[in-house]
């Protein structure tokens, strides 16, 4: 079983909502795949699929016919998962949920990554959530929209 934490940028443990929160801690609860090096596609696979079962549809288009996508998006939840993806994937995430948010495209985010001990077990130079939450204090008035990080090790 994986562990997981949670933390709210903007407001989002407010404005989160419930039965997303429940799914996307559910997806991560139930990943039984060891992390290691190797395993991070292995990883996101279980947790596309398991959210999958639960309505989240596979990937959304930010802006076509462009092919810059998000991992999902449901009920006005922007889902990014960066499982084995390095640093400069985590800031990409972050413009691409800022700009739907933008948009009244959704009214939160959230993105899933592994703490920073996990990722230094998933890889090298592997986006971690210890970074993105003191990054996301740095620039609470650029990103100013609720993120949800959900990390898991």
């Amino acid at each position: 079983m994986m562990r997981h934490y949670f933390h709210s940028h903007q407001g989002a443990l407010d404005a989160f909502p419930g039965e997303a929160r429940t799914e996307i801690e559910d997806a991560l609860e139930t990943c039984s795949i060891r992390i290691e090096r190797g395993s991070a596609a292995a990883i996101r696979d279980h947790l596309v699929r398991s959210l999958g079962q639960n309505g989240w549809p596979d990937e959304f288009q930010v802006e076509p016919p462009s092919k810059i996508t998000i991992a999902s998006l449901k009920n006005g939840v922007g889902l990014c998962m960066q499982t084995g993806g390095n640093m400069s994937r985590m800031y990409a995430d972050l413009l691409k949920l800022q700009k739907l948010y933008l948009e009244d495209a959704i009214s939160t985010g959230a993105i899933i990554l592994p703490t920073s001990k996990a990722s230094r077990d998933l890889g090298d130079n592997i986006a971690n959530a210890d970074r993105l939450a003191a990054e996301l204090k740095i620039f609470r008035r650029v990103i100013h929209m609720p993120i949800a990080v959900f990390s898991f090790e």
